[in-house]
């Protein structure tokens, strides 16, 4: 089974979990950490551990963090750097995480790799000239 981490700074984790909802109605083994928020204290390195206990030898656990090399990230690394079932990938967005959710493909390094790969970010714009003359339909692609 897959499990799955996010953890931010702030509500992003919380967010980003709201979104896949959203848009996938998954919620199943999805556990979040939103740190550093000023009206809770929250103990990122205890709430890690808890994660990693539910991971059992058979399961895959996949952490998604806001920041590399940031607090957050840094807590996990600390934590799962000897566990070959446990993956941790940085500097997510919503598109990285619905393609690692969605995915039933058996984790590994190079898989999570390639479709880390095929959701990047990108920049987008519109004509301005032709903006009012777009259908939905143009405007979506």
């Amino acid at each position: 089974m897959k499990k799955y981490l996010i953890a931010s700074h702030g509500k992003f984790a919380s967010g980003l979990k709201s979104s896949v909802q959203i848009l996938t109605g998954k919620t199943q083994n999805i556990t979040t950490i939103d740190a550093y928020l000023t009206d809770q204290e929250v103990d990122v390195g205890q709430k890690v551990d808890d994660f990693l206990k539910t991971i059992k030898a058979e399961d895959w656990g996949i952490i998604f963090t806001d920041l590399v090399g940031g607090s957050v990230n840094r807590e996990v690394l600390l934590r799962t750097n000897q566990q070959s079932n446990i993956f941790v990938i940085t500097s997510v967005n919503l598109p990285t995480v619905l393609s690692i959710m969605l995915d039933t493909a058996q984790p590994t390094k190079e898989h999570l790799q390639n479709l880390i790969n095929e959701a990047p970010v990108q920049l987008s714009e519109l004509d301005k000239q032709n903006i009012n003359e777009l259908s939905e339909d143009e405007f979506l692609l």
